[in-house]
Parts: structure tokens; sequence; C-alpha cells
């Protein structure tokens, strides 16, 4: 049975990671305006570059461009996965290298090979864990800007116009709000118009082929850029939601410990009280 002192200690410590944890709720809160502030002002422009390249391809033959043809027989497939290089963030790493791991059990038998291409620590030690192939990994980056975009983008490009992969998905995590993350999986390689064909053609300035050769790397360029600043986001809000959580649970076994501690300094007090008053009836006696 833990003594008084035992008790006591045991809530100084909880006391001080409950310190810990609202600290870093505060600070996850704080990098998670400022993140919530980088990604508006790419969302609207990322969006409408979504649009824009969507409508430009709609009616453009596939032949056009080798980032637009897909190939008749798909047979290495590469999956980009968007993560983190800290923990405690409950769920959020966890979401994404799961959804890698039941993409690869799922299709090893529909596809000759599938690998990997990480960002993030945390995935990377995961799945080399479990012997899946990694085919690059990217760790310990400390700004997300634009030259490492332009740097990963054309690595992608360059993976899928070498043949070395058939079809190229991303998986990340969506920032829905501060509570929710939603992680997604979508097909990257080749790029794909996001609806039908509107009933009218444009005149273009300069030649369409000439559009598309510079819009394409440009879309694909904006796309990693949102998906690793929503990731960004995503990964903020989440660490904030589990330090609230640990907060909260520090604060419960506080209350618990403390109750045990004055009801056996209750019984200690009792007891102690019990022998003073049996040896008086005692001295009494003789």
């Amino acid at each position: 049975m833990a003594t008084l002192r035992d008790i006591k200690r045991k809530i100084g410590s909880i006391n001080s990671t409950q310190t810990i944890t609202r600290t870093m709720k505060m600070v996850s809160a704080s990098k998670l305006r400022r993140a919530q502030e980088d990604l508006e002002k790419i969302r609207a422009y990322a969006l409408k570059m979504e649009d824009l390249t969507s409508r430009v391809i709609a009616r453009a033959p596939k032949e056009i461009h080798p980032l637009l043809a897909g190939r008749e027989e798909i047979k290495n497939v590469l999956v980009v996965s968007i993560a983190s290089d800290r923990g405690l963030c409950g769920g959020f790493n966890m979401n994404i290298a799961l959804q890698a791991e039941t993409f690869i059990a799922e299709n090893r038998d529909k596809y000759e090979r599938i690998g990997v291409y990480v960002f993030g620590k945390k995935v990377k030690d995961y799945l080399h864990r479990r012997k899946i192939s990694v085919v690059k990994e990217w760790a310990d980056i400390r700004k997300i800007d634009q030259d490492f975009v332009n740097t990963m983008a054309n690595d992608l490009i360059k993976l899928y116009m070498e043949g070395e992969f058939d079809k190229i998905y991303l998986g990340y995590n969506h920032f829905h709000s501060a509570v929710k993350q939603i992680p997604v999986f979508e097909e990257f390689l080749p790029v794909k118009a996001s609806g039908e064909p509107e009933g009218i053609d444009y005149l273009y300035e300069p030649e369409r082929d000439k559009i598309i050769e510079a819009l394409i790397p440009r879309y694909i360029s904006t796309k990693i850029y949102f998906a690793l600043l929503d990731s960004q986001t995503s990964e903020h809000a989440a660490r904030m939601a589990a330090m609230e959580n640990a907060t909260s649970n520090c604060g419960e076994m506080i209350n618990h410990l403390t109750l045990v501690y004055n009801k056996r300094r209750q019984e200690s007090i009792t007891n102690e009280m019990m022998d003073i008053v049996g040896g008086a009836e005692a001295l009494r006696g003789t």
C-alpha cells in the first residue's frame, strides 16, 4: 500500500506534467493561428488554380502533355504520405501511416510494386518497422517554402515522367476545424480534370500547348504546397487537442489522488486517536 509520502510525491509529479501539457497546448494554439493564416493565404489561389487547370485540360487531348496521359497498364504505384516529424498529436501521424499500410495490404496482389514517398519522420519510422519500401523520405524540414516545394514537385514529376511509377497517390490530413482533421487520399498523377468539359471552348493566347506546358508543373507545385500547409495546420490542431485532453486527465488524476491522500490521512489520524484512547482506557483500568 502506498504511503502518504508516496501519494504526495505522485501528486507533485502529475502537477509538473500538467504544467508542461498546459504550456504545450498554449504553444500549439499560437502556432495554429499562424498556420491558419498561411493556409488561408494560399487556399483561394490553390482552388482557383485547380479550377483553371481542370477547365483547360478538360477539352485537351491527353497526348498533349505526358503528365496528362495515363498508362495503359498500371504496374508500379507510388503513395506520397505527408505527416510530421513530431509526436504528441493524437492519431495525426498514425492515420497517415495506416492509410499507406492499408493501401499496400489491399493492393499488394494488384500491382508489381507499391512504393511510399514520405514527408515526416514518424511515418517513416512506422513503415521501416514493418519492412515497407520507402522510396524517399523528407525529415527535419524546418521551413516549408517555395524552393522546397519546387524540389519535391520536380522529384515526383521525374519519378512519373521517367516511368518509374505509373500512378501516384497523395495522402495527408485535411484541416476541417480545430477539433476535426480528415485524412485525405486521392489520385495525384496523372493529372485529371475534376469535372465534365464545358459546352464552350476558349481562345488561347499563346497557344494551348504552351499554356498547358507552363500550367501543369505550376498546378502540381501548388497542390503539394497546399497539402503541406494543410497537414501542418492539422498537426498543430491535433497537438493542441491532445494536450488539452492530457491536461484534463492530469486534473482528474490529481483530484482522485488528493481524495485518496485525505482519506488515508484521516484514517491515520483516526488510528492514532484510537491508540491514544485505548492506552488511556488501559491505564484507567489498572
